[in-house]
């Protein structure tokens, strides 16, 4: 196995970090928590300056938990993607060009479907059906 550069491990354990704080955060108990935390930051008199240091410190926290979150639907979005197109290039009849098409823009994702389209339509006439048709604007 080759050995990891330090950007890769650096890349690998901020992964890990990320997802494992966004998972704990997502537990009903850590929920509970910060309700309860909230009620108790309300309702005791803290007086102005530890409430100026508990806001600044939810807000630091809300925005890293928010960009935890992201970054592990990310993750997930992707590993999604590579197995769709895994199927689609596996699928026999299945147009290759697809994969990948998360990435292409408006015009690339409007040919591919009326090359779709069109294809539909040679289909349903090789099998003697009228053809549905999905017209989209002018």
């Amino acid at each position: 196995m080759p050995k990891q550069t330090v950007s890769q491990f650096l890349y690998a354990l901020g992964s890990r970090i990320s997802d494992g704080v966004a998972n704990l955060a997502a537990h009903p108990v850590a929920q509970i928590g910060v309700v309860l935390f909230c009620l108790a930051w309300f309702l005791l008199p803290l007086g102005e300056d530890a409430t100026a240091v508990l806001t600044l410190v939810l807000s630091v926290m809300a925005i890293t938990l928010t960009q935890m979150v992201l970054n592990q639907q990310k993750r997930h979005e992707v590993a999604l993607h590579l197995k769709i197109d895994e199927l689609i290039h596996a699928m026999k009849g299945a147009r290759d060009e697809v994969m990948g098409v998360e990435t292409a823009s408006e015009a690339e994702l409007e040919a591919l479907r009326i090359t779709g389209d069109k294809a539909e339509e040679v289909l349903a006439q090789r099998r003697g059906k009228p053809a549905v048709t999905t017209e989209v604007g002018p």
